[in-house]
Formats: structure tokens, sequence, C-alpha cells
């Protein structure tokens, strides 16, 4: 329906809700953000709701150690709502695994012929070969499906991982002392072996098959350890490193790298005066009702709550919504200021086959996700929950863009400023909660208040101007907004991603 805003212009009014509002907000966000997300070469920028991990600390090295709150914001899964991307605060590390768990290396119909048939032509080394297992071994682990093919891949799959990093069975098959690859064999291992070498030894008509097998799941089983390992490191291993939360309490996790030095942040994030790429929104404002604002900008406008859109806290647990400060207001021009807008780039330790270490390995995902019929190849099975494509809900952080708690003005004309007076000292110290979220942590001295009065224009004008990126709060308790990100989707193909950068 349409509305018309206290200017008489006709505004595209959209349904009531605070997802339509927030909506809009961070459209006009990302148009006043698109001069400087250009220049800092993020032209596709999505913007972040922040409402279930708050604004991002930006100080992420502590010594030699790695900010906890910093890793685990990093350490999210993002999905597509409409016009932004959130998350629910699923650990991707978390999530990660659980879809490698359902991903296996799956043969065609043709080449799946061609090693049932290689292997019925070894019936008799193939059977000595799996009751070799189960006599040294046991039984088959029940992800292991009851076919003499899998058990056989299994087989080649574990004794490949008892050598170093990096064998492969093309390797394993043409040396002249197996063994010697395998520093790691258990004990009652060499028969298993012996059999295996006289297995592929019948069986090379389909090596180029076998070795697929092999490779394939052996990665998978090594990317699926670096993320979750079986035995947890005690010190830091490739792949890993060490993260210390805020009472000190230090632990080794998968390793995700920042880029950019906290140094660099700082001088971005916090440079000096007069410098740095800043960027201001104007939003129109009227008192929809006692509970409601309607907020319009670019021909467009949306009702929500007013708490919900901005938020004022005092101490005392005192709270106030922009038209509770006086009777009679009715309309508010709101600008936000975004100073020392910089970019983080997260990196997560990607997988290195030559060595086994590291464990972002998304190609599994991005072949499963995309499967050809009947061609060997990355399978789920049972097809995880999520879409991996673009605008899924399985999107990971490639870069963010963040900036200084915004600096917020509120105009409003006719304004009795000895109402303002009564509530506002001429200088105080408040917490701001926008679109939900609580800025600078919540912390009720965060923001600086500053309340004057043009009274040739009528108007009343309160400034609120972030302090805490300053004092009292310490170094790595630094809270940054998040202006967007730039978000991969492990599904997509490389140019799509590359599309969306």
């Amino acid at each position: 329906m349409n509305n018309v805003n206290p200017k008489n212009e006709v505004l595209e009014l959209e349904a009531i809700s605070t997802s339509d509002l927030a909506n809009l907000v961070f459209d006009q966000i990302q148009i006043g953000a698109a001069p400087v997300a250009s220049a800092l070469n993020m032209p596709n920028l999505i913007p972040v709701n922040e409402s279930s991990i708050g604004d991002f600390p930006w100080f992420w090295q502590s010594g030699t150690n790695f900010v906890e709150s910093t890793y685990n914001w990093l350490n999210n899964i993002f999905a597509s709502q409409k016009d932004y991307v959130g998350t629910n605060g699923s650990a991707l590390t978390t999530s990660y695994f659980n879809v490698l768990q359902s991903t296996a290396y799956v043969l065609g119909s043709q080449d799946a012929g061609k090693l049932n048939a290689a292997n019925l032509a070894n019936a008799a080394t193939v059977n000595t070969t799996i009751l070799d297992w189960i006599a040294t071994f046991g039984q088959f682990p029940s992800t292991v499906v009851n076919t003499q093919t899998a058990q056989l891949n299994y087989i080649m799959t574990q004794v490949i991982g008892w050598g170093n990093p990096g064998l492969t069975l093309s390797q394993f098959r043409n040396s002249t002392n197996p063994m010697a690859l395998l520093p790691n064999i258990p004990i009652g291992g060499d028969t298993v072996v012996n059999d295996l070498m006289t297995y592929l030894g019948n069986s090379s008509s389909v090596a180029n098959i076998q070795n697929a097998v092999v490779s394939f799941n052996n990665q998978l089983n090594q990317t699926r350890n670096n993320v979750n390992p079986a035995t947890k490191p005690t010190s830091v291993l490739p792949g890993f490193m060490q993260t210390i939360s805020n009472l000190g309490v230090t632990q080794i996790v998968p390793k995700i790298d920042i880029m950019e030095s906290t140094a660099v942040i700082q001088n971005n994030l916090l440079p000096a005066s007069g410098t740095g790429k800043s960027f201001s929104v104007s939003l129109e404002t009227s008192n929809y009702s006692s509970t409601e604002v309607q907020v319009s900008a670019s021909g467009k406008a949306s009702i929500g709550s007013s708490n919900f859109f901005l938020g004022f806290h005092a101490s005392a647990g005192v709270s106030y919504n922009m038209y509770d400060f006086a009777s009679n207001l009715t309309t508010c021009s709101v600008t936000m200021t975004f100073n020392g807008v910089t970019t983080v780039t997260p990196k997560p330790s990607s997988y290195d086959i030559s060595t086994g270490c590291g464990w972002w390995n998304p190609d599994p995902i991005q072949d499963a996700a995309n499967p050809i019929t009947d061609q060997s190849g990355y399978k789920f099975s049972p097809t995880p929950s999520y879409n991996f494509g673009v605008n899924g809900n399985f999107g990971t952080l490639a870069r963010i863009m963040i900036s200084q708690q915004p600096i917020i003005s509120l105009t409003y004309s006719n304004a009795d400023y000895a109402a303002f007076q009564s509530i506002f000292k001429e200088s105080s110290s408040w917490g701001v909660s926008f679109l939900g979220i609580p800025l600078g942590g919540g912390s009720q001295s965060y923001y600086k208040c500053v309340t004057t009065q043009d009274s040739q224009k009528q108007t009343v004008t309160i400034t609120m101007s972030p302090v805490g990126t300053t004092t009292p709060v310490s170094a790595t308790a630094q809270l940054a907004y998040v202006v967007g990100a730039q978000i991969l989707w492990p599904g997509a193909t490389t140019a799509q991603n590359r599309a969306a950068l």
C-alpha cells in the first residue's frame, strides 16, 4: 500500500515487520557504503545481520595467541536471508565436519563394473585379504557397506593411511619395498599388506580406478581428522593454532588466520583525525504509533518497532525509543556516519594433499552438491539439509568490511528543548541498540551524548558518538560495526564465487 510521509512524498510502504525494516535500513547502508566498498575492492557487498553474533572483535591477536572471541565470530556458517546474510550461531568447523561425514567417493556404474570384474577374477586373493583383515583387526565399521568391493576399498585406504602424509596407492603399488613406506603399520599388519600387494599386482588393469578411490577417500579422511581430530593435539601442529579467552584459558583449534595484522586494522579503523575512509546514511522517520516508527529513504518506507530500530539505554535500566524524549514529537531526521572503514580477510587453513595438513577442503562439497549422473565422484549419503549454492544457507566469510561504531545524529523539528534537557545533561553517556543489536557490546557508557538547539530552525539535535574505541575498553574487547561481507558458497562454481566477490 502507499503512505504519505511528512514531506508529502508518496512512498512505497513495506509490510509491517522488523525484517522489512531491517532490509530497508541495510539497503541504505549498502548504498551509502558503495563508493568506499568499490575503493576497497569489495563491490558486491552483502549486509550482515549481527543479531546472533554481535559486533566484530577486531583486535584478534594477544601475544602469540588468537583471541577466542574473534575466532568464534569467524567460525560461523552464514545463510542468505532475503537481502542480507545472518547466522544462527552454528560453528563452521562442526557443520563442515558433519557434512564431510555424509560425503564419500562413489564409483559410477562403468567404473564399478570394471572393478567388480577384476575382483571376481581374483576372488581367492580378495577373500584372503578380507579374512586376514578381520582376523587381525576385527569386523569392519558399520559405515562400510557389506560388499567385498567396499571392504577392499576400506582396507586400501587404511593401509595407505599407515604411511606418511602424501603417500599414494600408485607409489605403494609400484614399490619394491612397500613395508618401508608404512612407518605407522600396526602390529599384525604385515600379513594384510602382503595380501594387498598380491591383489594389487593381479588387478593392475583397474589401477586408475583403485588409485582414485583410495586417493579421494584418503583426502576425505585426512580432512575430517584435521577439523575434528580423534586425538586432540596438545601442541600447535600445522593446520592448527592456539586461542586464548578473556579469562586466559587457551585451547588448540583448527586454524583460521587473518591476513591483516592488528596494527594494519587499527591504523585503518582508528586513523588520524581527518584521514581514513567514511560514509554517511540519511533516514527520515515519523512517529507511527506509541511503539512503532516509520522509516523512509530512497522512495521506500517500512514500519517496525521503535525499540528495534533505535534504542537508547541509560543507567539503572532506563531505556527510551527515539520518540520518548519529549511529548508531541512527530518526525526525526536520522544521520549515521561510519568512520574508519576497512576490511578484514579471514583465511582458514587449506588442505594440502602433499602434506595431509589443513582442514578447509571445499572441493568434495562442490562435487557432491553438483553430482553428474552415473559418473564416479563425491556423493552425499545421506544428503545434508543445506543449500550449498549461491545465496544458500552454508556460506563462509571471504572478507568483511568493518567500521567504528556509527555516530548517530537525531534532528527533531518543533521540539521542546527543555524536555530534552530533563533527560540529557549537556554531555552524558549511553548505550545504543540498532536493529535490535547492542552496539559496542551493549555497554551503557559506550556512547557519549551531546544535545544542541538551533533556535532559528526550531530544531533539537541529539548526537551520539562512540567513545569505547579508546577507553575504558581493553584492546581485545574492541568491537567494530560490520558494514557487510563477501561470502563464498562451497557448492558454487569458481566462476560463480568469483562473480560474487
